[in-house]
């Protein structure tokens, strides 16, 4: 009898023991479905596995801005310099869209910018070691006195151009960008606030907002700002009346300002070589 029941334990133990890697993954798998946040017209909604058509909708990116401290670029250097910072998107495969320029305003010795939008985090990292890049980086050397960088995670709507930016309202227009140092102690869900909060610009100022995506910053280096978002705006006429408008106000008195201990806030054209001096 007492040897049925060891065996009968045994058995069991190994069931056991077989079906929990399959019960454990399973579990992470629906945890992570479930879990999925995706952006429709500036709301977070949770996505099951039910879902799909939603997650049509949608396009998973990384979106790369970067400030540069180059006070002293001026003339053919800096013609030379943005030429090599706008052709990346060129020379470097996996580029979604790319844009960079002067910064309308200097602001902390922030004088240039540039955008950049991968499919993933391994394109980025690639996108990091790769000789292009670091070639302009090089050429760049005497001129740059230090950046600011932010890398995160977005979505956008899953069409051409939203997703490479095409058309004559992302070609002309004013990128808008802004680094945000959250201070410690703030808590995940009013983070989360904020970001929901920047998407919905997109809705409440549509008449001059092309796009904007934000999020918390995954850059793999110096981290000096958490946050980031960026800002696609339709012309350069229409800058005051962003920066005035009651929305974009509000997000930064009620928002913004209160869980914040740094932020930057830049302008910048993006360049063409055909049409700049």
């Amino acid at each position: 009898m007492i040897r049925l029941t060891h065996l009968f334990s045994v058995l069991m133990w190994a069931i056991t023991m077989t079906a929990f890697p399959l019960i454990f993954f399973s579990l992470i798998f629906c945890e992570q479905t479930l879990g999925s946040l995706l952006l429709e017209k500036g709301h977070l909604q949770m996505v099951t596995s039910d879902s799909t058509q939603e997650t049509e909708k949608f396009r998973f990116v990384v979106d790369h801005p970067v400030l540069f401290k180059m006070p002293e670029l001026h003339a053919d250097d800096e013609k030379r310099i943005l030429d090599g910072l706008y052709f990346l998107k060129d020379e470097f495969e996996g580029v979604y869209t790319l844009s960079t320029g002067r910064l309308i305003k200097e602001v902390d010795n922030c004088t240039h910018a540039i955008f950049v939008r991968f499919p993933s985090d391994k394109v980025l990292v690639d996108y990091y070691n790769s000789p292009p890049l670091l070639h302009i980086a090089s050429e760049m050397g005497p001129f740059n006195h230090g950046e600011y960088t932010v890398d995160y995670s977005a979505y956008v709507d899953n069409n051409e151009k939203s997703i490479y930016r095409i058309g004559k309202e992302f070609y002309y227009g004013v990128e808008h960008l802004v680094f945000l140092k959250v201070k410690d102690g703030v808590s995940h869900e009013v983070v989360e606030d904020l970001i929901e909060s920047i998407y919905q610009l997109a809705i409440q100022m549509d008449s001059m907002v092309v796009q904007i995506t934000g999020g918390a910053n995954n850059y793999i280096r110096n981290k000096v700002f958490s946050h980031a978002f960026v800002a696609h705006i339709l012309s350069v006429e229409l800058l005051e009346h962003f920066y005035k408008h009651p929305a974009y106000v509000k997000l930064w008195e009620e928002k913004i300002d209160p869980i914040t201990s740094w932020a930057l806030s830049v302008d910048y054209v993006p360049y063409h070589p055909s049409i700049s001096s």
